[in-house]
């Protein structure tokens, strides 16, 4: 099969069909900032430096993707909270106040438009042009519940789930509401590929009767704005509610931390065929353990078992399970993709 570009080889995996090999993609962040050799605090707040540290990354490793952000911190800020910055290259930016202090502080939400999400919209620009389209240049749209926890804080969410519901209700249709907005305006430069943090979609923090009333509404009309584009969702937590997830979100694919959770790949590949899903399964790789502490030996070793579980029929994309860490070796990084490159060309089995 003739060589794709990165943008043809995910694409067509998210389109059901074979592509000429796996694809490699990390949620690389604030790596960008190694990569542009600059501390976080640049790299964050300013497009063209963020442009440099994603199209740096993706020159040096050769992945099939980048996402021009740098963390929760930023897409939190949106809504009011105050961000702490480390003084290093390697330190995620934080949250360092929450914004609504009291229930009543709820329907009082409103979007702001930030250094952050500014510099996110101006390096996706710069990227699309630099890569004429060739590699996908993701957005990232986060669940309305996710968003709650972070510009209330987790404890405080929890609660008024039981003891003021109503409050948080009104909270959740106003952040729906902004995530749409903000949807929109990344449509606006060309974004097809969505990431989509439903971080709280897990068993270790809502119940099952919490997460039908506080998150699958919420999530539900946020994906109803990105029906023509494609969606990955990201799912966290030692016990996902990955069967829902599959079952009843329209998404196009669905990672999580499968090295490390309760669920397999090869969970994720019942799953879909339990519930006739179509979803493509995102992962294969220990992001907190082989990524960091291991060898290239042992990223080539996991690699090619998630290639061997579950990418014969195409519909599988090589990635960790979370966040690509900024102190991950970088030649753990090119044995992710050579072993892709290697093991991943289809027909799967033929070495090259």
């Amino acid at each position: 099969m003739e060589e794709m570009s990165s943008m043809e080889r995910v694409t067509a995996v998210l389109n059901h069909k074979i592509p000429d090999r796996v694809p490699v993609i990390f949620w690389a962040l604030t790596i960008g900032a190694r990569e542009a050799g600059i501390k976080m605090f640049e790299y964050s707040t300013d497009g063209k430096k963020m442009a440099e540290g994603q199209l740096n990354y993706l020159r040096r490793y050769g992945v099939d993707a980048v996402i021009p952000a740098s963390g929760i911190a930023e897409l939190a800020e949106m809504f009011g909270t105050k961000t702490k910055y480390y003084d290093t290259m390697y330190d995620t930016p934080a949250i360092g106040e929450t914004v609504v202090k009291k229930p009543d502080d709820w329907e009082k939400l409103e979007l702001s438009i930030t250094p952050g999400i500014s510099a996110s919209l101006e390096a996706t620009s710069i990227i699309r042009e630099e890569t004429n389209n060739e590699v996908p240049v993701m957005g990232t749209v986060v669940s309305p519940l996710t968003l709650a926890t972070w510009v209330r804080g987790m404890t405080e969410t929890i609660r008024d789930t039981r003891k003021n519901p109503d409050e948080l209700h009104k909270g959740l249709s106003i952040i729906t509401d902004i995530e749409r907005d903000i949807v929109n305006a990344q449509i606006s430069l060309g974004t097809e590929i969505f990431f989509m943090p439903i971080t709280r979609a897990s068993r270790d923090l809502f119940t099952d009767k919490q997460y039908k009333e506080f998150g699958i509404p919420y999530d539900l009309k946020v994906l109803e704005s990105l029906k023509s584009n494609y969606v990955i969702g990201h799912v966290c937590g030692n016990y996902p509610m990955l069967d829902t997830i599959i079952e009843r979100y329209p998404l196009s694919a669905v990672n999580w931390w499968d090295r490390g959770t309760k669920y397999s790949l090869k969970d994720g590949r019942d799953m879909k065929e339990r519930y006739n899903s179509k979803v493509v399964l995102v992962g294969g790789l220990d992001q907190n353990k082989t990524l960091i502490m291991g060898t290239p030996k042992d990223v080539e070793n996991e690699a090619r078992d998630a290639i061997e579980q579950v990418a014969i029929d195409g519909e599988f994309i090589l990635c960790g399970g979370c966040e690509l860490s900024a102190i991950t070796p970088p030649e753990n990084i090119f044995a992710a993709v050579e072993t892709a490159k290697r093991y991943g060309k289809y027909p799967i089995g033929w070495i090259v």
